[in-house]
C-alpha cells in the first residue's frame, strides 16, 4: 500500500485520460489551431453578388433575367445557387458583413473538425489523423473562401463514410437500414438547391455507392435524390442555364477554370498543389491495383483523382483518394507530411494578412469602400464599368439598381468577353467603347492605374487611396 501511495503521490493523484477523452481533446486542440488559421478577412469577390441575388429573391422571387448586367439586363438568366444566396442574404440582413465572416469561418472550421473526428472513428491514430488534416488543409486552401463551395467540401466528406460502410454488416434494425437512403435523399435536396452544379458530385458518389452493391433500395435512393434535388424549378433551370453558358466562360478571365497544371505558375504553393493532385491520382491507381476496397470506393477514388488533375477548381478533390489510401496503408510518415503542409500553409498565408488585417471584416485596400460611399451619396446607380474584382462589391453597395458589365457569375455575352480580353491585352480604347457600346455611365478604377483618358470626354470626380471615379461627358452635370 505504501508503494501505491507513493505512486499516487508522484502522479499528483490525477487519473489518466481515457482514450476517448484524449481523442476529443486532440480534435478540440486541432480545431482551435485550424480556426485560428482560417480566421481571415473577407476577400473573395463572389460573396457580394451572391448576397445581392439573395436580396432579389427575397424581394421579388427568383429572377429569370440578368437584371444586374449593364450590357443586357433583359437577357435570360437563372441562378443555380439560390438556396445559398437566400441564406447569405438573410445572414447579411441580421449580422452584416461580420455575420457573413463568422458564418463561413464556423462552417469551414466545423468541417475540418468533423474530418479529423471521422479519421479517428475509422481507427487512424491521432498523429496520422492530424497529419492527414494538414494535407487536406493544403489542398483546400485555394477554396477557403466565403462561397457556397464550402458546402461542397462538407458534403463530399459526408459521403465518404457511406462509401466505406461495410455492406456485409447488417443494420441493427429495419429503421436503421433506411437511415442511409433517407439521409442521402435529404442531402440531395439540400445540395442541389445550395449549389446545383457541385451537387453533380452527389450523383457521382451516390452512383458509385449504387454500383458497389446494386439493389432496389440503392437504385431508388439515387432516383429519389435526383427527383427531390431537381424537382424544384430553380435548381433545375439554374443547372440547365449553367451548362448552356459554361461553354462561353473564358478561362483567361477565370483562373479556377484552367487546367490544374496551371498551378505550376503559382510558385511554391502552386507546385505543392500539383504534387498533391498528382499523388491523389497515384493513390487511386495503387488502391485499384491492390483492390484495397470494394468497387464503389475505388470508382470514387479514381473519378475524383482524375477530376483533381483536370481543373484547378477541382484540385482539392485529390483529398478523396489520398484519404482512402491513408486509411488503408496508415503510413508512418503521414505526421511528417502534415507538419510540412502546415509549414507551407503558414509560409503561404501569414505574409498575406497581418494580425491586424485578420481582425478586419474586409481585407484592407481590396475594395472601393470610399468610392462606393460617394456613389451612394450622389445616388449614382447607373451602369458601371469597373474591374471584375470590384463588380460584386459595387452591386452589394448600390443595391437596388446597381448594374455592372461583368461579375463573377460569368454570364456576360460574347461582346463583353471580347471587350474584357482586349482590355487584358492593353487596348486603351475599351473604356470609350464601353460607353458607346453598352452605355456605361461611370468608371470605377484602381487609383493611379487609369488609362490616359481624353479630358474632353472624361472627368475624374473622386479619388481615394484605393479607387477613382471617372464620369464620361454626358454625366458631368450630375456630380
Amino acid at each position: 500500500m505504501a508503494t501505491g501511495s507513493r505512486s499516487s503521490a508522484r502522479s499528483g493523484g490525477a487519473e489518466p485520460l481515457d482514450p476517448e477523452r484524449r481523442d476529443w481533446l486532440a480534435v478540440g486542440l486541432t480545431t482551435l489551431l485550424v480556426g485560428l488559421w482560417a480566421w481571415r478577412p473577407l476577400w473573395d469577390i463572389d460573396l457580394f453578388w451572391h448576397v445581392v441575388v439573395g436580396r432579389l429573391i427575397l424581394d421579388g422571387g427568383v429572377p429569370t433575367q440578368d437584371v444586374l448586367s449593364a450590357a443586357d439586363p433583359t437577357a435570360p438568366w437563372h441562378t443555380f445557387q439560390w438556396g445559398y444566396e437566400v441564406l447569405v442574404a438573410v445572414i447579411d440582413s441580421l449580422g452584416g458583413l461580420w455575420g457573413l465572416k463568422l458564418f463561413h469561418w464556423a462552417l469551414f472550421t466545423s468541417t475540418a473538425a468533423a474530418f479529423m473526428a471521422a479519421l479517428r472513428a475509422k481507427g487512424l491514430p491521432r498523429a496520422p489523423s492530424a497529419g492527414m488534416l494538414g494535407v487536406a488543409l493544403l489542398l483546400v486552401e485555394d477554396r477557403l473562401r466565403a462561397r457556397p463551395h464550402l458546402f461542397e467540401l462538407l458534403f463530399v466528406l459526408a459521403l465518404m463514410p457511406v462509401l466505406l460502410r461495410d455492406p456485409q454488416r447488417p443494420p441493427p434494425s429495419k429503421a436503421a437500414e433506411l437511415q442511409t437512403p433517407l439521409m442521402l435523399v435529404l442531402l440531395a435536396g439540400l445540395w442541389f438547391n445550395l449549389h446545383a452544379v457541385s451537387a453533380l458530385w452527389w450523383v457521382a458518389l451516390v452512383g458509385a455507392w449504387v454500383v458497389d452493391r446494386p439493389s432496389l433500395v440503392r437504385g431508388s435512393t439515387l432516383a429519389g435524390g435526383l427527383l427531390v434535388g431537381l424537382g424544384g424549378g430553380p435548381a433545375r433551370r439554374g443547372l440547365i442555364g449553367a451548362f448552356s453558358s459554361h461553354r462561353s466562360w473564358p478561362a483567361e478571365l477565370v483562373p479556377e477554370l484552367q487546367p490544374t497544371w496551371a498551378y505550376g505558375e503559382a510558385g511554391a504553393f502552386g507546385w505543392a498543389m500539383l504534387a498533391g493532385t498528382t499523388l491523389g491520382l497515384l493513390a487511386a491507381g495503387h488502391l485499384i491495383h491492390a483492390r484495397a476496397y470494394r468497387r464503389g470506393p475505388l470508382l470514387a477514388a479514381l473519378g475524383t483523382g482524375i477530376a483533381a488533375l483536370l481543373m484547378a477548381r477541382w484540385a482539392w478533390l485529390a483529398l478523396v483518394p489520398l484519404t482512402l489510401w491513408a486509411l488503408w496503408r496508415r503510413p508512418s510518415w503521414l505526421p511528417v507530411a502534415g507538419a510540412l503542409a502546415f509549414f507551407g500553409l503558414a509560409a503561404h498565408t501569414l505574409p498575406r494578412w497581418s494580425l491586424e488585417d485578420r481582425a478586419q471584416v474586409l481585407e484592407p485596400g481590396r475594395f472601393p469602400v470610399q468610392a462606393c460611399q460617394q456613389l451612394s451619396a450622389h445616388q449614382l446607380r447607373v451602369p458601371l464599368d469597373t474591374t471584375p474584382g470590384w463588380s460584386g462589391y459595387l452591386l452589394y453597395c448600390l443595391y437596388p439598381g446597381g448594374r455592372v458589365l461583368a461579375d463573377g457569375r460569368m454570364v456576360f455575352g460574347p461582346q463583353v468577353t471580347t471587350l474584357l480580353l482586349d482590355r487584358e491585352a492593353g487596348d486603351l480604347s475599351t473604356f470609350d467603347r464601353a460607353v458607346g457600346q453598352f452605355h456605361t455611365q461611370a468608371l470605377v478604377w484602381p487609383t493611379e492605374t487609369s488609362p490616359p483618358l481624353d479630358p474632353s470626354r472624361w472627368r475624374r470626380v473622386h479619388q481615394d487611396p484605393v479607387a477613382e471615379i471617372w464620369l464620361p461627358k454626358p454625366m458631368w452635370g450630375i456630380w
